[in-house]
């Protein structure tokens, strides 16, 4: 199973917009660009617990908190995803719900599409499901329903709906950046422990009746504690002068938790004992580089019980070394279906080729929009080269200085470091602090392709080059970077602006 595009609609920060994914998938993008929203809303379309909530929505994940109109009547949230690469199980089982994804253009057939279309091997077969969430002004509550898309429905009243046992076919996991410590490693539903119960198939229900009665036949009882045991007779004398208790000499007692799934769900902890110390303690009580190292070997785990897996995770590299967080990126696309991460890290982006990277803007009306980064003016052999790094900390940033070669770079870096360890407090910005990246470029003629390439990812760019005695050259590189500064022959620098 693959997600091949996610529209949105009236959901958090996004009043409508629209993603592609080639495949295994890096997004980025400044802060509050929609990651984070894109995550949200797979979560809601593909999770197979987010609706087993009273109200899997608020008013909060509204745009705007803007759920009723003008005239009162209700706004929705409006969500949208397209599955291709659908398995033998799900192509039999949902087959009445079945389209047809044209993976050259990005784009469904239409319900005209001939058998001629069919016969592309660029056309897959794909499913479409929505996800409406809506306040319902009667009952004052929000509502939300997963449906498929196709057929169309009659009404509202005979929509397909998207069981949650259909969504586990589907093999999402979702891992929050902020909750991986606490979710991940509980036994909570959607838990990566509750996703591996599931997929080695095992009888749940006869562990957790085992355990409940283990809980309950606890030897000795927790209320057979002297201190707690006197506490509990006084109650006893006292409650039964005004209520009928059981006639048994205990009828009060003490028991570690409610004695339902539930409960040992939300109570039970994972402990684990360091090299440095064989005592356990609970997992939260190691170092978050640590505990994201455990979920990695989880997810390792997972991969080997299902060939079947998307999966979406927020900024890996939250604290874990640059070695730890290509591994984790080369695991996921070697043996994950497919993969949708978010990042801030080059460490992580070096690891994507341009076509797996899609960039999120948002502009100040609501209207999020994902492209693929455009390298036509930089070789590919360049991209994937020693610059790789280089230019994905670049593509992170919010500027790039682009100049002719290493030394010049080398240079520009070092000037920066003495004019911060020289300036009073305040007056000097360093480049790195400021964002801005210094890139060499291989000579004077690569500069413009450099700076288009920047420049359409919607960063500031900036040139530094040597004295051009051909014009046109010069034109052509103050035209490009917004700014662009030519060293004269005394090399002092003349500004040139767009």
């Amino acid at each position: 199973m693959r997600v091949r595009s996610l529209q949105l609609a009236n959901f958090r920060g996004v009043a409508r917009g629209k993603v592609l994914f080639p495949g295994h998938t890096v997004t980025i993008g400044s802060n509050g660009a929609g990651k984070s929203t894109m995550c949200e809303a797979l979560n809601l379309l593909l999770g197979p617990h987010r609706l087993a909530r009273s109200s899997p929505i608020d008013e909060h994940d509204f745009f705007e908190r803007r759920y009723l109109s003008a005239d009162g009547e209700p706004i929705p949230i409006k969500l949208e995803v397209i599955l291709t690469d659908l398995t033998v199980d799900v192509l039999t089982r949902f087959r009445t719900h079945r389209e047809y994804w044209n993976t050259a253009t990005g784009q469904l057939l239409d319900e005209a599409a001939t058998p001629e279309n069919l016969d592309d091997d660029k056309v897959v077969p794909a499913l479409r499901i929505r996800f409406e969430g809506v306040y319902d002004i009667e009952e004052d509550e929000f509502k939300a329903t997963t449906y498929f898309a196709s057929p169309p429905p009659d009404d509202e009243q005979h929509r397909a709906t998207v069981s949650r046992a259909a969504k586990r076919m589907f093999g999402f996991i979702y891992l929050r950046a902020l909750r991986t410590g606490t979710r991940a490693l509980s036994l909570e539903r959607g838990s990566l422990l509750d996703v591996i119960l599931r997929l080695k198939n095992d009888d749940r229900s006869a562990m957790w009746e085992h355990t409940l009665a283990s809980m309950e036949g606890l030897e000795p009882p927790i209320d057979a504690i002297r201190q707690l045991r006197e506490i509990l007779d006084e109650i006893d004398s006292r409650v039964r002068l005004v209520v009928g208790l059981s006639t048994d000499d205990r009828a009060l007692r003490l028991y570690p938790s409610e004695l339902t799934r539930e409960s040992l769900r939300r109570s039970v902890t994972l402990f684990g004992a360091s090299e440095r110390s064989n005592t356990p303690v609970p997992y939260w009580r190691f170092g978050s580089g640590v505990v994201n190292s455990m979920v990695f070997a989880l997810l390792t785990f997972i991969a080997e019980l299902g060939s079947n897996v998307i999966f979406a995770m927020e900024e890996p590299e939250r604290a874990l070394p640059p070695h730890t967080q290509r591994r984790i990126v080369q695991f996921l696309r070697s043996r994950m279906n497919q993969s949708i991460l978010t990042t801030h890290s080059p460490f992580v982006l070096e690891q994507y080729d341009p076509e797996s990277v899609v960039l999120l803007d948002r502009n100040s009306g609501g209207v999020t929009s994902g492209r693929p980064i455009e390298v036509a003016g930089i070789k590919t052999k360049t991209y994937r080269g020693n610059l790789r790094r280089v230019l994905a900390e670049a593509m992170l940033g919010n500027a790039v200085l682009c100049v002719e070669g290493i030394s010049d770079g080398d240079s520009l870096r070092s000037a920066s470091a003495v004019l911060e360890e020289g300036s009073p407090d305040g007056t000097y910005t360093p480049l790195d602090l400021s964002g801005v990246t210094v890139v060499h470029c291989e000579g004077d003629g690569a500069l413009p392709r450099y700076g288009k390439f920047f420049s359409e990812m919607g960063l500031r760019t900036y040139a530094l080059y040597d004295r051009q005695k051909d014009e046109a050259v010069r034109a052509e590189i103050d035209d490009t970077f917004d700014v662009a500064w030519q060293l004269e022959s005394e090399r002092a620098r003349v500004p040139s602006r767009r």
